[in-house]
């Protein structure tokens, strides 16, 4: 017989697949969370970088929820849309509106921002359906004007004010604002309020924020990093040993290594592991790992095939790819040119390809290192989630042209 779960009560839960909020539903992250909660104590802006599925949301969650800051999180993903190359202003402002008005709704004290956000746009209250119209004359300083109202009540309050932008990277993309001159009006004149940057292509986070750094005005201010890694065979187990504690399931050994070996540490991929496996369980049906593992490669196969068939060489991406696996999981320049070239039946430049291969490093579906080896990620739903979306892509090429 299998025990209840109370969700209201104190019990864990590592198996939960939604974004934690607690310390104790999540498993290894002290140190990090540490870090971020001190920065935000000494008011330093952070970036927290880390794969796909690695828990970032989550360990800023607890970490801003246990400095008892008030938070407001513009997550990018919202607007993004991988048929589109730029975004315009009026979406990413209608984004922050919403969120600015959520986080109002839960602190009375800060009520006055929307008498402010009113007296902007020229209406009563805000609805975003009669604000859309009116986002074009918003300006920057109007923006920072919002903010530093919001860090000032914050402030009299005794409260931080932690301004979060989920996966970063899609600030390069936000046409019509000046974000190196906004963020230095950020950083210099609302001492309250900290802000972080995440965001899953690290590469491509490290070169939108480099590019902020090291443009005036914003050139100088120092952003913190925090990475967040996989978890190691022996943390992976672990997880794993005590969630099904929690669950009171019992797992054969053999599943517990399998699943540490196909899902390689990533903590998204073991928390879906465990809570299908669970759920499976408990209900008396016959839990299939296979089919646990065909939906995380379905999940990463639909998010490269959408950057694949809407960037402006799908062919082309694709037999770099497929490239790759032809040569074993991983080739050198010069070997994945030649055997791209012979896929695709075009010679294509090694400027190209090598372009081309940077682009897939940055957005995080391959990996290169220090010698120059592109390669695939080493758990079983990155890799083949990347291949499938290729083959797929490949398949069709008669309906592109590269």
């Amino acid at each position: 017989m299998f025990r209840c779960r109370n969700y209201s009560g104190t019990g864990t839960l590592l198996f939960s697949t939604r974004p934690k909020e607690r310390r104790e539903d999540l498993y290894d992250r002290d140190k990090e969370i540490e870090m971020i909660k001190d920065s935000i104590f000494r008011g330093e802006w952070i970036t927290v970088l880390g794969m796909r599925r690695i828990g970032k949301t989550s360990v800023v969650n607890v970490a801003v929820n246990e400095s008892g800051s008030i938070k407001v999180r513009v997550d990018l993903l919202r607007i993004y849309n991988p048929a589109k190359r730029q975004y315009g202003k009026e979406e990413f402002l209608s984004l922050l509106l919403q969120v600015v008005n959520d986080t109002i709704k839960n602190y009375t004290f800060l009520s006055k921002v929307t008498r402010v956000i009113g007296n902007i746009l020229g209406i009563d209250s805000i609805e975003l359906d009669k604000a859309k119209v009116k986002l074009k004359k918003i300006r920057g300083q109007d923006v920072i004007y919002i903010l530093s109202q919001l860090d000032t009540l914050a402030k009299d309050n005794k409260k931080k004010l932690v301004l979060i932008f989920d996966e970063a990277q899609e600030l390069s993309k936000i046409v019509g604002i000046n974000f190196p001159s906004l963020f230095h009006d950020l950083y210099d004149n609302c001492t309250n309020t900290i802000t972080i940057f995440t965001g899953s292509m690290v590469r491509l986070v490290e070169k939108t924020l480099k590019d902020v750094e090291y443009n005036e005005p914003f050139f100088g201010r120092y952003i913190r990093k925090v990475e967040l890694t996989r978890f190691t065979k022996e943390q992976s187990r672990d997880f794993l040993l005590k969630g099904f504690e929690e669950e009171n399931v019992k797992v054969d050994e053999n599943v517990i290594e399998d699943a540490v070996k196909k899902f390689d540490g990533i903590p998204g991929w073991l928390t879906l592991f465990g809570s299908e496996y669970s759920f499976s369980a408990k209900h008396g049906l016959k839990a299939k790992v296979d089919e646990i593992v065909k939906k995380a490669i379905e999940e990463v196969k639909n998010e490269a095939k959408n950057f694949i068939m809407y960037s402006q060489s799908p062919l082309r991406y694709s037999a770099i790819i497929l490239a790759i696996d032809r040569l074993g999981g991983k080739g050198k320049l010069n070997e994945i040119v030649k055997v791209a070239s012979t896929l695709s039946g075009e010679e294509i430049s090694k400027s190209r390809v090598y372009e081309m291969l940077n682009r897939l490093a940055d957005l995080d579906f391959l990996k290169k290192d220090e010698e120059g080896i592109y390669s695939f990620h080493d758990d079983i739903p990155n890799r083949l989630g990347v291949v499938k979306a290729s083959e797929e892509v490949f398949n069709t090429k008669n309906n592109y042209v590269a």
